[in-house]
């Protein structure tokens, strides 16, 4: 039987559970793309999935990560438009990881990585920024519109600040003062986080349309003060109790080829905080400066 290595886990828990395992090489089903990894990442919701806290389909021994990009190795049934060799990026197969030195990915997700688009930000594209602009044409965003991202210096924060501002959209991005610098990089306006940030917020925005927010608890909840207007990924119960929204994730082709194209542009940009090969990939509880790469050599 052929093997193949992946970083993941064979039952749900803390960090302790990830560890470096053999396992048998995936063959694609009907609606599925096997492809060789070239670059996976990081994304919260990843430690959901792991914990066994979200509602992320499992197949032990399951591969970390949730999204990845290389090379078409083969295609399952039913599959139109992707052929074998292609250069790809797209979402995890249902019960599928990433981490690995091969994957499956869904097929109605998987987009070829076009010219002038690095494969290890190719690779950041369907959770991260897949999410942001689902999240900013959800809400119908204009030029010009105010709109506050709390954690906007974390890896969907600086995909949506990178997003909406090239849509002309004024980001007002709550962060820490560390990420001052990246938040106005990235063309938001920052304003610190901590005790006081409403206030903050409000001393130098008018009327915010929205509000989205990668915090949750009670961070959340003061900042329905600003806008009746709330979406929130990071806590569902909260945002609904308050009247608001999470993001309905679309995950196609479609979606995840104007991300690329925006990003191969230039028009927008993805941050990268660290790359690290999978034999050395280490995955901790925390907040992250935007996106943290996994390269398979």
């Amino acid at each position: 039987m052929v093997g193949m290595r992946i970083f993941g886990f064979n039952s749900h828990g803390g960090p302790e559970v990830l560890q470096h395992l053999q396992v048998p090489a995936p063959t694609p089903g009907p609606g599925e793309v096997l492809i060789d990894v070239h670059a996976t990442s990081v994304n919260p919701g990843d430690l959901n999935t792991r914990e066994g806290t979200n509602d992320f389909e499992v197949i032990f021994p399951m591969a970390f990560g949730r999204e990845a990009a290389g090379t078409v190795a083969a295609v399952g049934e039913g599959v139109a438009g992707i052929e074998p060799g292609q250069l790809v990026f797209g979402s995890s197969a249902s019960g599928h990881g990433s981490f690995g030195e091969q994957a499956l990915l869904a097929a109605t997700s998987v987009t070829p990585v076009p010219e002038g688009l690095d494969v290890q930000h190719a690779a950041c594209i369907p959770v991260a920024y897949g999410t942001a602009l689902d999240l900013i044409d959800m809400l119908e965003l204009q030029a010009g519109e105010q709109f506050v991202v709390l954690g906007a210096g974390g890896g969907v924060g600086t995909a949506v600040t990178s997003l909406a501002t090239a849509r002309g959209i004024d980001v007002i991005g709550v962060a820490s003062a560390r990420k001052k610098e990246l938040v106005e990089a990235l063309g938001g306006r920052h304003v610190e986080s901590g005790p006081g940030w409403v206030e903050r917020v409000r001393a130098v925005a008018g009327h915010p349309v929205a509000l989205f927010d990668l915090v949750g608890g009670d961070v959340l909840r003061e900042g329905a003060e600003l806008t009746d207007r709330l979406v929130s990924v990071a806590d569902k119960p909260t945002v609904k109790e308050l009247g608001g929204t999470d993001v309905p994730r679309r995950r196609t082709r479609e979606v995840f080829g104007e991300v690329a194209r925006l990003l191969a542009s230039g028009e927008a940009q993805v941050t990268v905080s660290d790359v690290l090969p999978l034999a050395e990939a280490v995955v901790e509880d925390g907040h992250a400066t935007g996106k943290v790469v996994v390269t398979v050599p």
